[in-house]
């Protein structure tokens, strides 16, 4: 609002004219029209297999393209988006190394940037009866390449137009709404499916799994949605604990409390069903990770504690309910499985394959193509993904991709930190615990697995890494008490 000055040299608010008001409302409504758009991105999400099949991939896509139009539309200036700028980045560096990757190139430049690619193109060119491409390409599979650079665009879009719902409290409580409509849904379908014992999801017949699997076609895939979701509520459960203290009736106290715990106890028991042994140990790292960032930010170790009791009552529903079923795998599992399992050796292979391709990979999304190199005799079968996406990336894309990665996503968990440990309002410091819990969560998980290979699972974590970043941040608590005696008594 601009301010002019009185014949009496004195300033005067300025009213603001009709132009500017209906400005004002034109960016109110896109806004609430950019908060539909994603909170139904995020509910639409997985539902489709989890956006695996081509036609839901090319949807997600499109929605995602959409929602960033409606942000840029929806923001005052391009400026309050700056916070989420590194991650966006970052992905964006990604697709812009996989469209280059896809790229014919001059022989000499790919011997010089990958001997690997050189290699493997002249031995191609030699076969008789092949047919082998005019110039070579830094990928096994071009096509595949540019496809995954897609969805790594797609993905920014999604971060940056999480980042626009994100700077307003009101806004991602619909954010959390839907979130926790996802999660009940997944949780109950997938239950009405086990009863029903149903071998087909949207009339398409899959592999039937003894385990809670949603929409999912693997129950893993459906752990890995879950986690983003308990932290979520885990920091909703906090932030109600905080606003109970203030209440004096016991009722209203229950009102406050009942929902979020209740939320959490239903969500835990539900990745608990999945079966997921990663799922599991991911939740564990999530809430570990949450516990452990209230106590230093707060200066509260008394949290700790809070947060062991409230793991522990979900293990006990979990053990009350069925102790087979909901943790069975994890307890059945023993050291040798773990050390002469078929996934150790497919690490090994993995590393193997990206010595061969250290600088550039073996190209954006080429894994299934890529790893019949080093594939074991025994490890049968077509491999789609590596059991392990921190290593996929690192094989796909090599140490230039590694190392766009690191840069643009350090600053998150820096900034989420600094907005947990400041004096802002509670609303705000809750909505930085979920995502660093729902980012630990994931990283653990994803070191075992490839849950975020389905592109339902990779928007929904754009989505919130791009709220997170742009919660207002305030002053950081001071690290000393301070003296008020010292201070000028008003």
């Amino acid at each position: 609002m601009n301010d002019m000055t009185s014949p009496h040299g004195t300033a005067v608010a300025h009213e603001p004219d009709a132009a500017e008001k209906r400005f004002g409302g034109i960016i109110t409504h896109s806004g609430r029209l950019l908060t539909a758009w994603v909170g139904l991105l995020l509910l639409w999400a997985p539902l489709p297999f989890g956006g695996v099949t081509p036609w839901a991939l090319a949807l997600l896509q499109g929605l995602a393209f959409v929602a960033f139009a409606l942000a840029v539309w929806s923001v005052e200036r391009l400026g309050d988006l700056r916070p989420a700028a590194a991650p966006a980045a970052a992905l964006l560096g990604i697709a812009l190394l996989g469209f280059l990757q896809a790229l014919p190139w001059p022989a000499g430049w790919v011997g010089a940037l990958s001997p690997g690619h050189a290699d493997l193109w002249r031995q191609a060119a030699e076969l008789p009866g092949v047919a082998a491409p005019s110039s070579p390409h830094l990928s096994f599979a071009p096509s595949a390449t540019r496809g995954a650079a897609l969805t790594w665009v797609a993905m920014a879009a999604a971060l940056l137009a999480g980042a626009a719902v994100g700077r307003w409290r009101v806004r991602r409580r619909w954010l959390l709404v839907a979130l926790g409509a996802g999660a009940l849904f997944q949780i109950f379908f997938g239950m009405q499916q086990w009863f029903a014992r149903s071998d087909v999801l949207w009339g398409v017949k899959i592999a039937r799994a003894p385990r809670l699997q949603g929409t999912f076609v693997n129950p893993n895939h459906l752990a890995l949605f879950l986690e983003m979701v308990l932290p979520a509520v885990l920091a909703w459960a906090w932030w109600a604990t905080r606003q109970a203290r203030k209440e004096t009736q016991v009722e209203r106290k229950l009102v406050l409390l009942a929902p979020p715990f209740l939320a959490w106890l239903v969500v835990f028991l539900g990745l608990a069903f999945t079966g997921s042994r990663g799922g599991l140990l991911g939740a564990v790292a999530g809430l570990g990770v949450q516990v452990l960032a209230l106590a230093v930010a707060r200066r509260r170790w008394r949290t700790a504690f809070a947060g062991l009791g409230v793991l522990g009552a979900g293990l006990a529903v979990v053990a009350a309910v069925g102790l087979r079923e909901g943790l069975g795998r994890a307890l059945e599992t023993s050291w040798e499985d773990v050390a002469q399992g078929a996934r150790i050796q497919e690490y090994a292979g993995l590393l193997d394959l990206w010595r061969r391709f250290p600088v550039l990979g073996t190209g954006l999304g080429s894994f299934r193509d890529a790893f019949p190199q080093v594939q074991p005799l025994h490890l049968e079968g077509s491999w789609w993904h590596a059991h392990s996406d921190l290593l996929e990336i690192l094989v796909t894309t090599g140490l230039v991709g590694v190392a766009v990665l690191v840069a643009g996503l350090w600053p998150v968990p820096i900034r989420l930190f600094r907005v947990l440990a400041g004096r802002g309002r509670s609303e705000n410091r809750a909505a930085a615990l979920a995502v660093l819990g729902a980012l630990a969560s994931v990283v653990v998980h994803e070191a075992v697995d490839f849950g975020l290979a389905m592109p339902g699972n990779a928007i929904l974590l754009a989505i919130l890494v791009g709220a997170g970043m742009t919660v207002p941040a305030a002053p950081t608590v001071p690290a000393v008490p301070v003296d008020r005696g010292a201070l000028p008594q008003p």
